[in-house]
């Protein structure tokens, strides 16, 4: 496997991650607007996910389909953690800002890599929507603790 296509799949893990989590809570809150903020940040990574893996393809390689461990984990606490409070949209903002900073750091990190070209310039691509998400993401977190 490539260089290219490892730090690409790498991020795709991360999307993945994201994309789920996402998927899972909006279908366990029960405001509308909730459920309807956690479909769209899921569209947004399926859709980055989606132009990484095309370029993974092309380079022969093969696309990685699951997440992380991490991930994983983190779903699973905010889960137990939701279960037990009245606000459990506040559980699930909280929990669904540290994966869009997981998101963040890693499309930052590629950035200022030398090693792909093209890796460097698909963060790059990507990375204002991320932000924006993030962005997003921090300020509800923000204001449902205030």
């Amino acid at each position: 496997m490539s260089t290219t296509t490892s730090k690409l799949n790498d991020l795709i893990e991360l999307l993945n991650d994201g994309e789920n989590f996402y998927t899972e809570a909006a279908a366990k809150v029960k405001l509308p607007a909730y459920k309807n903020l956690f479909l769209r940040m899921a569209t947004i990574k399926r859709a980055v996910s989606a132009d990484l893996a095309s370029h993974v393809a092309a380079h022969g390689g093969d696309v990685a389909s699951g997440g992380t461990v991490f991930g994983s984990l983190r779903k699973m606490y905010a889960d137990v953690r939701a279960s037990m409070t009245k606000d459990s949209e506040a559980v699930y903002v909280a929990q669904l800002e540290q994966t869009e900073d997981r998101i963040l750091e890693a499309f930052r990190d590629e950035l200022n890599d030398d090693e792909s070209l093209e890796v460097r310039r698909l963060a790059e691509r990507h990375y204002p929507e991320l932000k924006r998400a993030h962005d997003e993401m921090r300020d509800l977190k923000h204001r449902l603790a205030a």
